[in-house]
């Protein structure tokens, strides 16, 4: 009788742990995943198919997301791999997922370098001034080419807030 209530303590405990066990192992992947990235980032020279490996880290990232459900980390880390693999459609595909779960001004300023990538200027100083106006210190991060006519916008908008005649905040780009 006392084997029967361990195993079935045992088999209680397990059920109420694996939600957590698989969240565990996702963090693991998704660490392990975000390493390499940042190892290809810093090696792209010396990493034989570096676009092949990249793509790789992303399909990674991404079988990790149904379990992190609600965390956006795992779509930055794919569309930041298909952005550096130069597929900035890709990216912002899954960019758009990553600001479905919660909206952070990096992924804005991903938003926007895979827009100027794939030749969507507009969305890309959208997004750029979304960033900017959720966190104004990532203005020496915006590309060169958008970083003036971002920070001028910013300020714009924050004059009219301060005058209380700012309607709505920078909308969201495309």
């Amino acid at each position: 009788m006392k084997v029967l209530r361990a195993a079935s303590l045992g088999i209680a405990l397990a059920m109420l742990a694996s939600p957590e066990v698989l969240r565990y192992a996702a963090e693991r992947r998704l660490a392990r995943a975000n390493r390499a990235f940042d190892y290809v980032l810093t090696r792209q020279t010396e990493v034989p198919n570096a676009i092949g490996v990249l793509r790789a880290i992303s399909v990674a990232a991404v079988t990790t997301a149904p379990v992190l459900s609600g965390d956006s980390r795992a779509w930055v880390l794919a569309g930041s791999s298909v952005l550096v693999a130069r597929e900035p459609e890709r990216a912002l595909g899954f960019y758009r997922e990553a600001l479905a779960r919660g909206e952070r001004a990096e992924i804005h300023l991903n938003v926007g370098r895979a827009a100027a990538l794939a030749g969507h200027p507009e969305m890309a100083a959208r997004a750029f001034v979304r960033a900017l106006w959720i966190s104004p210190v990532l203005e020496s991060s915006v590309p060169p080419e958008f970083a003036a006519l971002a920070a001028t916008e910013v300020r714009r908008l924050e004059a009219e807030l301060a005058a209380g005649r700012l309607e709505a905040p920078p909308p969201l780009p495309d």
